[in-house]
């Protein structure tokens, strides 16, 4: 089956009342939040409709949480050699309120929470609206990619007293997909200063052509008795607003304990919700594949267009994910460059900032956009900060 992924033009996504075309107008350019601007996938779209031709959107059935379970038991297997029983895991509204349940579970206010930086932003939110401490850990803007300073995160858990590792891999905003070496010093750390990991891998289905996503959990016995996953079809298939996700946990005691929170409190999730994830897991393997090759060629069309434009070492590609990592401390244009940008190229990125003090002079594209989309807020880039760097030079 082929898949129109150009088949939205902009006055069509413009008239969607989701937050990334509503919030700034028909004006700007939106490249910032995480929603991809392509038809979701023709399995998931009819499996929603069949339950809305019935009209049956009353309260679920246990049959169709545990059902969304075993889908993501198997996909896991298959995808990337983790053994997870069904029974460990959690259905959740969304992997962002599994960051919260956990942090609520497994510590105690004042407790460490060491990640690294820049880090998607909810992170910082999650520790300190949960009263916990933020121990940022910087990554190394190296040659060809973002890198481990595995000597800095060995310090930063000793000094800071960590209890939690929050991983975020793929990472979120650089697209690096974390090799097996790099997460098994990851997992020495842990074992050695007994840390928690909580390893968000929404972004794992989306691992580019040239890269494979290495889980957390598929490190060994250890590395997976220690670590909850939280994962949802969300990001790869394009479901954010049906608010659905798992969270898996290593063992039976991981599980009890999160499940002392209240399970009201935990919320609950939607029959479409299920049903769309269930559909993505079950019948969308196709439909993601064509996905990957379009966001692949995206990338390369903001690859080659950053080398010229953004200089040395601005812009590595990313190994997953469809958000490109830009720096623009060359431009001297502030702290926060999408300010300036919003103004002067009418596009909307996500502020540098709020991936924290590493993001300081950056900001994050989402190229997951129809190419002639992508070609226009890439032009409109170009001519900003041409016009900003002649007039300063």
């Amino acid at each position: 089956m082929s898949y129109s992924f150009d088949r939205y033009h902009k006055a069509e996504l413009q008239r969607r009342t989701g937050v990334k075309w509503r919030r700034d107008g028909p004006a700007m350019l939106p490249a910032w939040i995480a929603d991809m601007d392509f038809p979701i996938a023709p399995e998931i779209e009819a499996a929603l409709q069949e339950v809305l031709d019935r009209g049956d959107l009353g309260y679920p059935d246990p049959s169709l949480d545990l059902a969304v379970r075993e889908a993501y038991a198997d996909r896991v297997r298959r995808r990337y050699g983790v053994a997870v029983a069904p029974e460990l895991v959690v259905v959740t509204a969304d992997v962002v309120q599994a960051i919260y349940l956990s942090l609520l579970a497994y510590t105690k206010p004042g407790d460490g929470v060491v990640f690294l930086t820049p880090a998607y932003p909810p992170f910082f939110t999650a520790i300190a609206e949960t009263n916990r401490r933020a121990i940022p850990c910087d990554l190394v803007n190296g040659r060809e990619r973002y890198e481990l300073d595995l000597v800095r995160l060995r310090e930063a858990v000793r000094d800071g007293r960590a209890r939690v590792l929050l991983l975020c891999n793929p990472h979120n905003p650089t697209g690096r997909s974390f090799s097996t070496s790099e997460l098994a010093e990851l997992a020495a750390i842990a074992e050695e200063h007994d840390l928690l990991v909580v390893s968000d891998e929404i972004h794992a289905d989306l691992t580019l052509p040239g890269t494979e996503h290495v889980a957390f959990a598929s490190l060994g016995p250890e590395a997976a008795a220690r670590v909850i996953t939280l994962s949802s079809a969300s990001k790869a298939f394009n479901l954010a607003g049906l608010r659905c996700a798992v969270a898996a946990f290593g063992t039976e005691r991981l599980l009890a304990e999160f499940e002392r929170l209240p399970a009201h409190a935990r919320g609950a999730v939607s029959v479409l919700g299920m049903t769309g994830t269930l559909a993505a897991w079950k019948n969308g393997e196709d439909w993601l594949t064509a996905a990957l090759l379009v966001l692949a060629e995206n990338r390369e069309i903001v690859q080659d267009w950053g080398a010229p434009h953004l200089g040395p070492g601005a812009l590595h590609s990313p190994e997953a994910t469809y958000l490109a990592w830009l720096d623009l401390r060359r431009f001297a244009i502030g702290d926060d460059p999408s300010l300036w940008l919003r103004e002067h190229a009418l596009v909307a990125l996500s502020p540098g900032p709020e991936f924290g003090l590493a993001g300081r002079g950056h900001a994050r594209l989402n190229f997951a956009t129809p190419r002639a989309l992508l070609e226009e807020i890439l032009e409109r880039l170009s001519v900003a900060l041409g016009s900003f760097s002649s007039k300063s030079s």
